[in-house]
């Protein structure tokens, strides 16, 4: 399982905490996100696995073109007919249960009638189609397994039924669909016989129009029979009832009462609209009389909209301003003012006797509507009496007038339906037409060869797209340098292409499996050593390139601080760690004293890559057997670098390594050298490189392609998380160099 940490992608420029924690990691900037859908990469996926597309898009367009042209003509000729409600422009006197139904339901019976067992029956019988020998001649599987079933005594040997066989296969080749929107059935039968096919179409048509008529004519006749018996006992209901209609009339004196309104109710009505309106008016005089009562009678609409009253008032202003001009011009002693003033006292008495009168008048109408009122409920309290009386007798009359008028109704409905169920029955009318007849075709309906061979190439296509992604999608090796930053969150420091050779049938084989096969062979070590050493074989190589690219991000990682120690490995053996801890000291080489330590003591591979010879080396330096000036070795083509050797294969490795001999070892290459490159064992299978990482500025991650896994690399890089390890990044090893995922350019 997965840490949770590893789940969490690295910020660039984000420092760990903890004693190695001088140098922030740079995250590069991948080729292309992995997030969503990339259009880059799935064509880069397509180009790589068109083979598989196109084998898969021709074996299923022979398939299916093979499967097109054995398959046999069939003929399906189509009957149309039209289908009716009940009732629909003839009258129909059977109580048929359909006749009220919903019209589509209808349609559906009748589309089921048409598949039914027993008009396939009658059809097959009328055809004499149980002796066809397309109907009950044996297939050629059916035969095979009734072959079998008898060898192993799986059912008797009787014969089969001809009837039933002929019947089951009629049901399979029947189709009935209705037209949408109409009236409309479509009716086909297919068979490898045109003539035929037309045949048992018609036929079932006509057996289906014959067996409704036959339906209508006997429910018809039926129903009359039921009806001659019924309308005499309807008949005898008839003068029973109005029998009793004519008694009732006679005892309770009701002549003609209508069933929802007589002169009673009419009168009651009349009354509590009366009774309504006395009430308004009286409310509406009470108000008033309150109104005045309270002083407020100038309010009141009497006396507002008053016209005498409107003409005092007025004059009764002018005056009183004629009298206040006056005052002003001649003062009070005027004889004039006197004049004006007894004109003004008599305006105002008239306005004040005016109302008086109206307020009068209001109380006398207000007692008015009270007598009203009060007459008016008992009135009508009289009447209730009345029609309460009345009342008990008319529901006993209206139910004995409905019960006569009904009988004499149904007698009427049902003696016109007889006398038109025997013209009906006479003509021979239906509800079901005929529209078109199924005609010979001359051509077959199906199959539609080139719509299956059509359909074919589709899915072909469609799977032919489908089948790379879902290879890719089981494939769990890493092959593009997204992949990396997708499933880890490192960035990518590079990718090295394939190593091209001379040797035919090593040249596509990636460095890391190249070597481990040479050096395997005594003989061929001089090979391997020089693939090891192509940075110095062909320094202007596109690996030679990669590998300049590796060492320029790792000093551009922190350009204040570059990291100085750095730690190469794996997350398993073959992958190619060795092959990146040689070149890349190499290449820092070109640059400054480098130190390549092989300290993957369990499989030493750094001396013999460079064809050196020792007897000492790293292990015995730990373990304090030798000093470690003394098993330093130089290279002749490399001034500048010093290779520590692994020495012999130890005991302990892992013991040597967690020593504190091997911390003092590296913190004196570190101070003698400007660079020093550590070449450890696979992360995943031994716990040294976890105890390295902490001695070191930084470690560069190995991955081979299509050969590391995405848990490897997951699982590699989550162990150096767990010892706050300081990962520079991952190098992806073995990319072919003429894929989109690997661009290298070569410049004249």
């Amino acid at each position: 399982m997965r840490h949770e940490h590893s789940l969490v992608r690295r910020n660039p420029g984000v420092q760990r905490e903890g004693p190695m924690d001088t140098l922030p990691i740079v995250t590069a900037v991948p080729m292309s996100s992995g997030a969503g859908f990339n259009w880059e990469r799935a064509f880069r996926t397509l180009r790589r696995n068109w083979g598989i597309s196109v084998a898969f898009v021709m074996t299923v367009l022979t398939g299916v073109t093979i499967l097109a042209f054995t398959m046999r003509p069939i003929y399906e000729p189509k009957a149309r007919i039209e289908i009716d409600p009940p009732g629909a422009g003839k009258t129909i006197l059977e109580a048929n249960p359909s006749a009220g139904a919903n019209e589509q339901d209808y349609l559906e019976t009748q589309t089921e009638i048409l598949k039914s067992d027993g008009l396939a029956a009658a059809v097959i019988l009328a055809l004499h189609l149980d002796q066809n020998p397309e109907f009950v001649g044996p297939g050629k599987l059916h035969r095979a397994l009734g072959a079998v079933a008898q060898v192993l005594h799986l059912r008797q040997t009787k014969p089969e039924n001809n009837q039933e066989t002929a019947q089951s296969v009629f049901s399979e080749r029947l189709s009935v669909s209705q037209v949408r929107n109409s009236r409309l059935v479509e009716v086909s039968f297919a068979s490898r016989d045109a003539k035929l096919a037309a045949e048992v179409t018609n036929t079932l048509v006509n057996h289906f129009m014959d067996r409704n008529y036959r339906t209508h004519y006997e429910a018809t006749m039926q129903a009359s029979e039921r009806l001659s018996s019924q309308l005499d006992d309807l008949r005898k209901k008839i003068e029973k009832s109005h029998r009793a209609l004519a008694d009732f009339q006679n005892a309770t004196g009701i002549v003609e009462i209508d069933e929802k309104e007589n002169t009673v109710t009419q009168q009651v009505g009349e009354l509590n609209r009366q009774l309504a309106q006395a009430q308004a008016d009286r409310i509406q005089l009470q108000a008033y009389v309150r109104i005045a009562d309270a002083g407020g009678a100038d309010s009141l609409p009497q006396i507002r909209d008053n016209p005498l009253i409107q003409t005092l008032t007025q004059r009764f202003v002018e005056s009183r301003a004629n009298l206040a001009q006056a005052l002003a011009v001649y003062g009070k002693n005027n004889s004039n003012i006197k004049k004006l003033q007894n004109e003004a006292d008599e305006i105002e008495a008239q306005l004040t006797a005016e109302r008086r009168k109206v307020v009068r008048q209001l109380k006398t109408s207000y007692e008015s509507a009270q007598t009203r009122e009060v007459l008016t409920e008992q009135a009508l309290t009289r009447m209730k009496g009345v029609i309460g009386s009345m009342n008990e007798k008319v529901p006993q009359y209206n139910f004995l007038k409905k019960e006569a008028q009904a009988n004499e109704d149904l007698y009427n409905t049902l003696s016109a339906r007889l006398r038109e169920a025997g013209i009906d029955a006479g003509l021979g009318s239906s509800n079901i037409f005929i529209v078109d007849r199924a005609p010979v075709l001359e051509n077959p309906t199906r199959p539609h060869r080139l719509q299956i061979i059509a359909l074919g190439l589709i899915l072909g296509v469609l799977g032919g797209v489908a089948l790379p992604f879902l290879k890719e999608s089981l494939d769990q090796t890493i092959r593009a340098s997204e992949d990396i930053s997708n499933w880890t969150g490192l960035a990518a420091m590079g990718a090295i292409p394939i190593i091209s050779g001379s040797s035919s049938d090593h040249h596509q084989r990636p460095l890391a499996l190249r070597t481990t096969a040479l050096l395997g062979d005594g003989s061929k070590a001089d090979q391997a050593g020089s693939e090891l050493r192509f940075f110095l074989e062909r320094p202007q190589s596109p690996e030679a390139e990669a590998v300049r690219n590796l060492c320029t991000y790792i000093k551009l990682s922190c350009p204040d601080k570059p990291p100085h120690s750095v730690l190469v490995s794996s997350p398993l053996p073959k992958e190619g760690k060795t092959t990146v801890a040689v070149n890349l000291a190499m290449a820092l080489a070109r640059h400054g004293t480098t130190c390549l330590v092989d300290a993957d003591m369990r499989r030493p591979m750094v001396a013999r890559a460079f064809g050196l010879t020792c007897q000492q080396g790293l292990s015995d330096v730990l373990n304090g057997s030798a000093e470690l000036r003394r098993v330093m070795q130089t290279v002749a083509d490399l001034s500048n670098l010093t290779i520590v050797p692994g020495g012999p294969v130890p005991a302990n490795p892992g013991e040597l390594v967690g020593s504190a001999s091997m911390r003092e070892v590296v913190q004196a290459l570190a101070e003698r050298f400007e660079n020093v490159v550590i070449d450890s064992p696979p992360i995943i299978p031994f716990a040294d490189t976890r105890v390295l990482s902490q001695l070191v500025d930084g470690v560069v991650v190995v991955g081979l392609c299509g050969l590391t896994t995405r848990e490897a690399i997951t699982l590699g890089t989550e162990i150096l998380d767990e010892v706050h390890a300081r990962i520079l990044g991952v190098v992806l090893n073995g990319v072919d160099r003429y894929s989109p995922c690997y661009r290298y350019y070569s410049y004249d």
